[in-house]
């Protein structure tokens, strides 16, 4: 700080301000314009007096401060420029005395994420020279722009603020290049297998077509290319740094019967005719087992190393088993299924003692008080009722379709229609939930209650002596459980995930019901659980951006 010791001394100022008539729609309007200082330059300072001592020392009732671009000189007595720009005073005299503030307003400024750069520019003084490109790019260059500088924009301001007298404020000059992401490798393939039911298109909405199965092939015909990933490319801000990108990931391509994968040239080819199922990025081909009937005393139960095609319905107390994809015509009742592939069942599946484990997508119209667990995508197409539902990609029901009680937990995202009704159970609607982690924590918590109860009999038959030896093992027991209990993370991630990456795609992911949700309905993404107190309509439920709660929106 510089203080003055006489009242009359005054700042020097070592720049010019100066107003220049400016024509505007006939008429003269009066504008200021300022020097454009560069670093360093010296924009002010307070005159010394000398002291009875000898020694010079500042003045007292005027006091200069240093605003923002600026800072004091070495020995202390001016206020130098850090930046180059305009210089702006605020002075503020009061019975005190006077202070007087100096900051630059920067010929330019760069954004926080150093990827653009804008540009402030006074028309030059009446009777000083107009700066010239050349310098205007020195200084600019000076300021760190090292990138994305567009010569003939800067040009373009430089001839509009000097030929039109105004003032040029943080226009867009230079633009740094955001870093490309590799691409993911992925299977190029070249059969028409049809898209896979539950597609999302480009307006949001669900594809509901029906699945294409039974693709046949012969013997060599190629199946699909593994495209390889690439690297992406960086980028660069416009202080000239480059930009990291992210490489795209691999995937691993795995072929089973007889599907044969060349690694050298990424080629899947068919080893022998057979019926092409694809799970993931696991390619079979099998031979197709086609069961004109239902399955039942007749068949008995189905175990096929093959593609399964069965014209009616599996009865209670069977058994399919298929190593590729299967077609049930009618419905399953009762029954248990299982397919390394895909499956599509035209007239639903009910029953308690239904059970049914697909590794790839299942296509259902409606299924009742039974239990599926799907490795990809499941499709509701009418009702689900009192059902456990479990897929480890989406599920998805079209819009006229109810949920009604039961489970419906996905790895990835809901979309639903009606869910619950005045006098059904609640039902549970999980996002972003993997279903393995769930069904343990079900079973611990069933073992926690018995081992509970467990305790107290032995405390009811033998008394509640704490020194019991049963009772501390048995309290240990729980504790550990109840430990890991609280333990398990329920949320869905690729292997090797970061936890930013797990967090970024959880935050991505939804629970869309076009339709009511009726009170009691609890709905869950990853961790975060909440209960509808009231009956809504046409919600989409989000995490939070602190994930610590869910956001309805509406539809």
């Amino acid at each position: 700080m510089l203080t003055s010791t006489e009242q009359a001394s005054t700042v020097d100022f070592f720049f010019a301000i100066k107003s220049i008539s400016v024509n505007k729609e006939g008429s003269v309007e009066s504008l200021k314009t300022i020097e454009l200082v560069k670093p360093e330059q010296i924009l002010a300072s307070l005159p010394l007096t000398a002291a009875t001592s000898g020694e010079t020392i500042p003045a007292k009732t005027t006091e200069l401060l240093p605003g923002l671009h600026t800072h004091f000189s070495a020995t202390g007595n001016a206020l130098l420029a850090t930046v180059a720009g305009y210089p702006q005073i605020k002075q503020d005299i009061n019975k005190k005395g006077e202070t007087v503030i100096i900051s630059i307003t920067p010929l330019v400024t760069i954004s926080p994420d150093k990827m653009e750069a804008y540009l402030t520019l006074y028309p030059p003084l009446p009777g000083s020279p107009p700066i010239q490109i050349e310098a205007l790019e020195e200084l600019l260059k000076q300021a760190g722009i090292g990138y994305g500088l567009n010569r003939e924009i800067l040009l373009g301001y430089l001839e509009q603020s000097q030929e039109e007298l105004i003032i040029i404020t943080e226009a867009l000059i230079a633009k740094g290049s955001q870093p490309i992401a590799g691409q993911d490798a992925h299977l190029r393939f070249e059969l028409e297998l049809g898209s896979i039911p539950g597609k999302i298109m480009g307006d949001g909405r669900i594809d509901f077509h029906e699945r294409k199965m039974f693709t046949s092939v012969r013997k060599g015909e190629l199946i699909a290319t593994k495209v390889p990933a690439t690297d992406g490319t960086a980028g660069t801000n416009v202080l000239g740094f480059l930009l990291p990108q992210q490489a795209g990931q691999d995937i691993k391509v795995s072929t089973a019967d007889n599907a044969i994968f060349n690694e050298e040239s990424g080629e899947i080819r068919a080893g022998k005719p057979g019926i092409v199922s694809v799970v993931d990025n696991t390619i079979r081909v099998c031979s197709k087992l086609t069961i004109p009937g239902d399955i039942n005393f007749s068949t008995g139960n189905i175990e096929a190393k093959d593609a399964v095609d069965i014209g009616g319905s599996i009865l209670p107390g069977f058994q399919v088993s298929a190593h590729g994809d299967l077609r049930i015509g009618g419905g399953v009742r009762s029954a248990t299924v299982i397919s390394h592939g895909n499956l599509v069942i035209k007239e639903g599946a009910s029953g308690k003692q239904t059970t049914i484990r697909i590794s790839g997508d299942a296509d259902i119209p409606f299924i009742e008080q039974a239990t599926i667990i799907a490795g990809g995508t499941v499709i509701i197409r009418r009702q689900a009722y009192y059902s456990r539902i479990f897929a480890g990609a989406d599920i998805h029901c079209q819009d006229d379709s109810k949920i009604i009680g039961g489970i419906t937990m996905a790895g990835g995202n809901l979309s639903l229609g009606q869910v619950g009704s005045d006098n059904a159970n609640p039902a549970l609607l999980a996002a972003g939930t993997d279903a393995k982690q769930y069904l343990r924590y079900e079973t611990l918590q069933q073992e926690i209650l018995e081992k509970e109860e467990e305790l107290e009999r032995c405390l009811q038959l033998h008394g509640r002596n704490s020194l019991l030896p049963f009772r501390q093992v048995m309290t240990e027991e729980l504790a550990e459980m109840n430990h890991d209990l609280h333990k398990l993370n329920l949320t869905t991630g690729q292997k090797g995930d970061s936890p930013e990456e797990r967090n970024n795609r959880l935050k991505s992911l939804s629970i869309k019901v076009y339709d009511q949700i009726f009170a009691g309905t609890v709905l869950r993404i990853g961790n975060i659980t909440t209960m509808v107190e009231k009956t809504i309509t046409a919600r989409k439920i989000t995490l939070s951006e602190d994930m610590q709660e869910l956001i309805f929106h509406a539809l």
